[in-house]
């Protein structure tokens, strides 16, 4: 069973990722790998994305990370990934600059943190 306290510890409001899975222990557990094993390709197409100024693309994939953050209850990368696709909606290229690099640390700081509580 995943660390849940180290989870806590992080930031990752652990009940509301329960409650999106109908409280289900097992089935958090499986949709937090799941979120682990997508979330290296994602860093992936975002900083491709971010190089190729393809914002559209940039604007899906934020919209993406955003839902499935809030799925496991991860709050924070949830609202960065929310403030990012309204960025990429209003094509405001200065705002997705401004936040990417920090957007993305917070994004692989969650996997390291995922992948030592699972």
């Amino acid at each position: 069973m995943a660390n849940l306290e180290a989870l806590r510890e992080y930031g990752i409001d652990t009940d509301e990722g329960l409650a999106c899975c109908a409280d289900d222990p097992a089935f958090y557990e499986e949709m937090l790998g799941e979120f682990l094993s997508e979330g290296e390709e994602r860093l992936a197409e975002l900083r491709a994305f971010f190089v190729a100024r393809n914002w559209k693309s940039y604007t899906i994939c934020a919209h993406s990370v955003k839902s499935t953050s809030r799925m496991i209850g991860a709050k924070a990368l949830s609202e960065r990934a929310r403030e990012l696709e309204l960025a990429g909606k209003a094509e405001d290229a200065a705002a997705i600059e401004g936040a990417h690099a920090a957007f993305l640390a917070e994004y692989a700081a969650l996997l390291d943190t995922l992948r030592a509580a699972l």
